[in-house]
C-alpha cells in the first residue's frame, strides 16, 4: 500500500483529486488551485504514491493511456513532422490565396476593360 502523507487530507480525498487530475490532463497548478491544496509539492507527492496505473485509483485503460501519451516527450522527428504538416497547410492556403487574387484580377480586367497585369512578351 502507498505511504500516506501526514496532514489534513484523507485518502479518499487524495484519490478523488488524483482521479480528477489524471482524467482531465490538468496541470499541477490548475489542480492545486481547483482543489485548494496547500502547494504543488503535495500533489506531486501524491502522484508518486499513487501513480496513474495504481489499483487504488481504479482508472480505465483509456484514461491511463491518454495521460501517459500526454506526458511523453516528443522526439525531434515528431516535432519536425508537425512542423512539416503545418508548413504544408500554410503552403496550400497561400496557393488558394494566390489563385483568388488571379481570379480577382481576371474579373476586374474583364469588367473594367483594362489590363492590370502585363501579358507575356510585352515591350518594356
Amino acid at each position: 500500500m502507498a505511504k500516506s502523507l501526514p496532514g489534513p487530507y484523507s485518502e479518499t480525498f487524495k484519490l478523488e483529486v488524483l482521479r480528477d487530475h489524471y482524467s482531465n490532463l490538468s496541470s499541477l497548478k490548475f489542480t492545486v488551485r481547483k482543489w485548494n491544496l496547500s502547494c504543488s509539492q503535495v500533489l506531486h507527492y501524491w502522484m508518486k504514491c499513487y501513480p496513474v496505473d495504481s489499483e487504488s485509483l481504479s482508472l480505465d485503460i483509456q484514461t491511463i493511456s491518454r495521460y501517459e501519451m500526454s506526458k511523453r516527450q516528443k522526439s525531434k522527428e515528431e516535432i519536425l513532422e508537425e512542423q512539416v504538416l503545418g508548413l504544408k497547410k500554410a503552403l496550400e492556403m497561400e496557393k488558394l490565396r494566390s489563385r483568388a487574387f488571379e481570379k480577382l484580377i481576371e474579373i476586374a480586367e474583364k469588367e473594367e476593360g483594362i489590363f492590370i497585369l502585363k501579358k507575356d512578351g510585352a515591350k518594356q
